[in-house]
């Protein structure tokens, strides 16, 4: 009996002159991310690649996600230090992905993002001057731009790769920020289903979460970002990993 499932073995230096001068013609890196360090660590969203953020609560995981998702989705930011609007690229389509906020909570902060308008003079309806007319613009672009958002509160694994599918297929969507990797009754009920009634740690079923995430990297040509949160031991951790 034999199980060919996993194909032959290569040779190690197949094709390797094609793959380096592929690489010349065709750098290995992706749109980029927002902010000044995150492009050089990562030589940005690269497709068929998942980045995993890990933070504590509180610390704006999901804030950060949604800035990337605008900075790649839209065409144009206002620079707070240049005191103007700045072209930030060709808008590529991006799937945002809540398990918390509704559209309105993603909104106000997808505006405040793109506008450089505090979030609280949104939200208040107090604006200082000129941030009227820029909360106007950023929300313009919004409308013009390629962002979709999705709210998955209660999801399973299949739940997940739907969305991301029905999205790819309807809206050509590439860049997909997922926030956050935790558990819920529907996960726990699909991961106790599968181990037929084997208990796992919360570790390991999002160890698993994150691994379905690459696969679906790999089997749909995109990128997907998600986050995980740390918990207390974080603070006391000598060696932080």
């Amino acid at each position: 009996y034999v199980d060919d499932s996993f194909g032959e073995a290569y040779q190690a230096g197949e094709g390797i002159e094609d793959l380096i001068e592929r690489f010349k013609e065709h750098p290995e890196v992706g749109v980029p991310l927002y902010g000044p360090l995150i492009n050089t660590v990562t030589r940005g969203a690269r497709l068929k690649k998942f980045y995993l953020r890990s933070a504590a609560t509180g610390v704006g995981k999901s804030r950060s996600m949604i800035g990337d998702a605008c900075y790649i989705g839209c065409g144009s930011m206002y620079d707070n230090e240049l005191k103007e609007w700045v072209n930030i690229g060709e808008p590529q389509a991006t799937l945002y992905i809540a398990t918390e906020q509704d559209l309105s909570e993603v909104q106000t902060m997808m505006i405040a993002f793109l506008s450089g308008v505090d979030e609280e003079h949104l939200l208040t309806g107090t604006y200082e001057p000129g941030e009227w007319e820029r909360a106007m613009h950023a929300a313009d672009l919004l409308k013009n731009g390629k962002v979709y958002f999705e709210a998955l509160p209660d999801f399973s694994l299949q739940d997940i790769e739907n969305v991301i599918k029905k999205n790819i297929r309807d809206n050509n969507v590439q860049y997909i920020f997922h926030d956050y990797v935790h558990t819920s009754m529907k996960i726990l009920e699909e991961i106790t289903r599968r181990s037929g009634g084997v208990k796992l740690r919360e570790d390991n079923i999002l160890f698993m979460i994150s691994v379905r995430l690459k696969d679906i990297c790999n089997q749909y040509g995109v990128f997907i970002m998600s986050a995980t949160q740390l918990n207390g031991d974080y603070q006391e951790s000598k060696t932080p990993d």
